[in-house]
């Protein structure tokens, strides 16, 4: 047979360096690409392996045994026990159509008992009025994520049930400091959603948050008391995906204003959804991420407009709790959890805390497991129970209060710019011991009687800076014979003038002589760190911080430390008041400065103090990882009263993790992250702060420095914190590739060439044009962050606002980043995804390759009913009737029942059953043909499976929707997809598939605009996808749809061209009708030929 391209009557151009081995590609389907091409490859793939491997070390946290308790669970649970319950579910039927048009479908209300303990809410004799239940306690309704269970609220309930109760039915006698008078016990409601997909799909999430509206007025209905007031507002409890439609429910028309008091979401993405594929989602977390904004004046929203007085009138009681569990978490990324974006930075309307901050916990804790973790579970049962007041129509304390105490008991960090409580008390002190002003008290174990240790408070006037008071003691504070007591006193006579007198008296008859303790309002627990190994057991450290400006508020001018003389010799206390501006070093260097040098401080800290900070500027994104290490001196690794103690911790969000007896350590946050709004003003300091606790009389001693710091960028935990970021971009930036490649084939073509393969024109791609788009992005990332860097706010801000956020032009481009120093962090990733398309390409291959050859066999040896419904004839051509009724029916399908993604699975479908027929009509040797039918045979099937590998790099988008519909489908209800069925969203698609599966190819553009066009569109998309897509993937869909129309429109001809030919009585058996050039005559079509083999 004659070499292709001989002998075919075509003038061709000369021969291009481009097109290397077109000679040969018509004989073979696998891609042969240059060498130059190889090497890109498999550097991609190494990038891509080195991605995947980066992500898998860093996300799977290994603890040292000895640093869990012997029943943690481990690994990304980490320290969290595993919590057991008996729970029984009463499925309240009642709640129908009559009270929710969603209602009596497959989605269900629960209420919760703990079978045992809880009391029997059904009544002795049942009535005939529904609902008949007998429920005396405060409402909380759990909400599930995304495929969540309304199982899942056991843990919680459980929880809660077994702290309220003692026995069954018998409420726990608690001490009186520990009694909230307005306490009952909490009636756990938990919703149904039939485990679906709300991830994944606008309507169904809005759905959802409409049966929350609802079923939270069906629920307060049900509770009519006789000698207390009928709450007129519940706690909501969300996981997850639930957190967001418990926010939506406040937007819809069914809710009834303040009928949720408090919201406490769990591992839930508040600012940024985890799936950007479809739209609704988006328009979703827009809408009430703006309200939210607009009612706290946190947006550009006029303050006194009617939009923000009903946001604002509609949250002015509501305190909002985000819980998030932090590195361990794969499914959500943490820093998206934060609600400093939302809320008043003042946490007057709530906060988000780490479970790394919970001193019960201290690890990450993944997606799943913070519902069930026995620490926190128990925690979240004693802080809800703490917020309840029967007493009140609302069923809970104040909004103030309410967020006070769930601080205090989530987060338990102490803030020494909090302040003092008013009043105080008449105090009595023995054993005197007056120090001077500045004076730092130690107080090593020894035998000693009780001592009271009388510490004046330094005056901002007279000493210039401000000062902190800062105490850490291996007791607790409190009134118990072994613990410590603290006490901030005002003046009394005698008090700064008196000698060595035993006993003195604080007494006055104005406030200022009056004493106020300091625990437990402004202590907190450390976790231990003893010289030697870490153990989770280690007796914890105590600690109190205040600024000495709070102090001087309350007019308390000394400050008193009483170490009793229970377990005196094995008690240690250090305090002092610390220089707050000199305690303080900042490390002056950027990220790009640290990944070059790296950053050591010799002499740390600089002058001796018990409390000391590293301030970290370069360290405020969740996609940079940091190494420390620690060098320390002689005394502070061996004999100084504790062993080194790190606590980082962000000034935005309640981040806080620890590391004692600290040698090395990896730093990150979660303060901030990729296409996330600046949580703070410009008044705040951005960065990672490290709290640096040391036994300062370690450098009196021997007059050494204590520490030394190296911090370095970890360049490997760096990486792992990419994909979760960017996962979309496994879908938007392959699929921008398969576009620039597929204009690069059509480039070639429109020029005169064969339609190259894909292979082809991929090493054509890599050679010419990958390294300059690498670059484009590049400079596109570069002036990204110097947009975003110096967007400056505007005149109005104010110090309770927030930064103005940037155009989502310039914050959602590209990867999100503001740091100059994450510039080539697009190129990067982009290059990745170059190795990930030659991975699809492969396997497209080989699906394309396997289906002819399992149709070659069957027809070779298959059994005849099997050949006879497998035609390997060209088909004929069926005439404009047939076809429009076919794609009629598929887009009535879509109009009225299925959705859009559905029909764009069977269109892909049909294009594959068309690339293989092009794949074995281009093989078939078994008739005669001529070279230019061979070349173009072979021209047909490199351009159908063109289209293929692009449809293939849009099924994902697909995908994730059809797996919502096919789940309703399962369970009988189709009522959450009344969005999703515009036929325009693939007239596209089904255009071109049709041309294509009738035989006909895509007709070379003419004329000077056309062929500028025709590679234009998919270049201006792929850019679109490199620049957008990870954050709106679900653009790339609608673009690509688009394109497809340009595509069937050049085909016109094509699937109108069989009415002529039926009226003439002409059948078309051959995949074209050559024309030949220069005004020559049509050849004669051969007839139909059976396909018996091929290359």
């Amino acid at each position: 047979m004659p070499a292709p391209g001989a002998g075919d009557g075509q003038q061709q151009p000369p021969s291009s360096p481009s097109l290397t081995g077109h000679t040969s590609h018509h004989r073979t389907c696998l891609p042969r690409l240059s060498p130059r091409a190889v090497l890109v490859v498999v550097s991609s793939l190494v990038s891509l392996l080195v991605l995947a491997l980066s992500y898998s070390s860093t996300t799977q946290p290994i603890y040292d045994p000895s640093t869990l308790p012997s029943d943690a669970m481990g690994g990304n649970a980490g320290a969290c026990r595993m919590s057991y319950s008996s729970p029984s579910y009463l499925h309240l039927e009642s709640f129908g159509r009559e009270y929710s048009r969603l209602g009596g479908g497959p989605w269900g209300l629960y209420l919760y008992r703990e079978a045992g303990w809880d009391p029997e809410p059904l009544p002795a004799e049942p009535t005939d009025l529904p609902p008949n239940l007998q429920l005396t306690g405060t409402p909380v309704v759990f909400v599930p994520g995304n495929a969540g269970s309304f199982r899942q609220v056991r843990s919680l309930a459980s929880a809660a049930t077994r702290y309220y109760y003692s026995l069954p039915s018998i409420p726990r006698k608690l001490p009186p400091s520990h009694t909230n008078p307005g306490s009952r016990q909490l009636d756990f409601f938990t919703l149904d959603f039939n485990d679906d997909f709300s991830a994944f799909h606008g309507q169904t999430l809005l759905d959802q948050a409409e049966y929350l509206a609802d079923s939270i007025r069906y629920i307060l209905s049900l509770y009519h008391r006789s000698s207390l007031p009928d709450p007129t507002s519940l706690i909501v409890l969300a996981h997850s995906m639930g957190g967001v439609v418990a926010r939506a429910a406040f937007l819809h028309p069914h809710f009834q204003a303040g009928s949720v008091s408090t919201l406490i979401t769990f591992a839930t993405p508040h600012t940024v959804p985890p799936a950007s594929v479809d739209r609704g989602i988006d328009n979703v977390y827009t809408a009430i991420n703006q309200y939210w904004r607009d009612a706290y004046s946190l947006s550009s929203v006029d303050p006194a407009s009617p939009s923000s007085e009903k946001a604002r009138a509609a949250l002015q009681d509501l305190a909002l709790i985000s819980i998030t569990g932090g590195l361990s978490d794969v499914m959500v990324s943490s820093e998206s959890a934060s609600t400093s974006s939302l809320l008043p930075q003042n946490a007057s309307h709530g906060f988000t805390v780490f479970t790394t901050s919970i001193a019960s916990i201290r690890t990450p804790v993944d997606h799943l497991a913070i519902l069930w973790c026995n620490q926190l579970v128990e925690l979240m049962a004693k802080a809800l129970l703490g917020i309840v007041d029967v007493r009140r129509p609302e069923g809970v304390v104040g909004r103030e209060e309410r967020v006070r105490r769930l601080e205090r008991d989530l987060v338990g960090v102490a803030d020494p710019s909090k302040r003092l409580e008013s009043g105080g008390r008449k105090m009595e002190f023995d054993g005197r011991k007056l120090m001077k002003v500045g004076e730092r008290l130690v107080v090593r174990p020894t035998k000693r009687v009780k001592t009271s240790w009388v510490m004046p408070v330094p005056q901002t006037r007279s000493y210039g800076s401000a000062k902190v008071f800062s105490v850490v003691s291996n007791r607790q504070f409190g009134r118990k014979k072994e613990e410590v007591e603290v006490w901030a006193c005002g003046d009394a006579p005698g008090l700064t003038k008196g000698g060595n007198d035993d006993q003195f008296g604080l007494e006055g008859s104005e406030a200022g002589g009056l004493c106020t303790a300091l625990f437990p309002s402004h202590s907190s627990l450390l976790p231990g760190s003893p010289h030697g190994p870490i153990r989770h057991d280690a007796e914890p450290l105590s600690f109190i911080t205040v600024d000495a400006k709070q102090l001087e508020l309350e007019d308390k001018t000394n400050l008193v430390v009483v170490v009793k003389s229970e377990q005196a010799e094995s008690t240690w206390v250090l305090a002092e008041f610390g220089d707050r501006e000199k305690r303080v070093t900042v490390v002056e260097k950027s990220a790009f400065q640290l990944l070059l040098g790296g950053y050591r401080l010799e002499a740390f800290p600089t002058s001796p103090n018990l409390v000391s900070e590293l301030w970290i500027p370069a360290l405020d994104t969740s996609i940079l990882s940091l190494k420390l290490r620690v060098f320390r001196s002689e005394c502070q690794d061996t004999s100084s009263l504790f062993a080194p103690l790190i606590r980082q911790y962000s000034p935005v969000v309640q981040e806080s993790k620890y590391f004692p007896n600290v040698h090395s350590a990896l730093i990150y946050t979660h303060a901030a992250g990729p296409f996330q709004s600046r949580p703070i003003s410009p008044f705040s300091a951005a960065g990672t702060h490290l709290q640096v606790f040391l036994d300062p009389t370690c450098a009196s001693a021997d007059g050494a420095s204590d520490l030394a710091i190296e911090l370095t960028v970890d360049i490997w935990n760096t990486l792992g914190s990419l994909l979760l970021r960017y996962r979309m971009a496994a879908v938007a930036f392959p699929c921008a590739i398969v576009l620039l490649v597929f204009a690069t084939q059509l480039k070639e073509y429109n020029a005169g060439y064969h339609f190259m393969p894909f292979g082809t024109a991929f090493s054509v791609f890599t050679k010419r044009y990958l390294f300059p788009l690498l670059v484009v992005v590049t400079l596109l990332s570069f002036f990204q962050s110097i947009a975003l860097g110096t967007h400056l706010p505007s005149a109005s801000t104010n110090e309770t606002s927030h930064l103005p956020h940037a155009s989502i032009w310039v914050s959602d481009a590209l990867l999100g980043n503001s740091d100059p120093f994450f510039v080539f962090l697009a190129a990067f990733v982009l290059f990745s995804c170059v190795g990930a398309v030659v991975l699809e390409h492969l396997v497209l291959l080989a699906l394309v390759g396997g289906a002819a050859g399992l149709v070659r066999f069957i027809h070779a040896k298959g059994p005849k009913f099997l050949r006879s419904h497998i035609p390997l004839t060209e088909p004929r051509e069926n005439v404009p009737t047939q076809r429009a009724i076919t794609m009629g029916a598929l887009l009535l399908l879509v109009l009225f029942f299925a959705p859009y993604q559905f029909a764009f699975l069977v269109i892909f479908l049909v294009q594959f059953f068309s690339t293989t027929r092009a794949l074995l009509l281009a093989q078939d040797v078994s008739s005669p043909s001529t070279p230019a039918s061979t070349k173009r045979l072979w021209d047909r099937y490199h351009y159908s499976f063109a289209v293929l590998f692009l449809m293939m790099s849009l099924i994902p988008l697909a995908a994730l929707i059809l797996v919502v519909w096919v789940r309703n489908l399962a369970v009988g209800w189709l009522a959450p997809f009344s969005s999703d069925h515009n036929v325009l969203n693939i007239v596209g698609f089904l255009l071109n598939a049709e041309a294509l599966h009738s035989g006909k190819m895509i007709q070379r553009c003419k004329g000077r605009l056309m062929p500028l066009v025709s590679v234009l569109l998919p270049t201006a998309f792929a850019l679109y996808s490199i620049l957008y897509g990870i954050r709106y993937a679900h653009s790339i869909f609608p673009l690509a749809n688009s394109l497809s129309i340009f595509l069937a429109v050049n085909n016109a001809e094509a699937l109108v061209g069989a009415a002529y030919e039926v009226f003439v009585g002409k059948r078309r058996k051959s995949i074209y009708q050559p024309v030949s050039q220069g005004g020559g005559a049509k050849t004669t079509a051969a007839s139909p030929r059976p396909l018996s083999g091929g290359r």
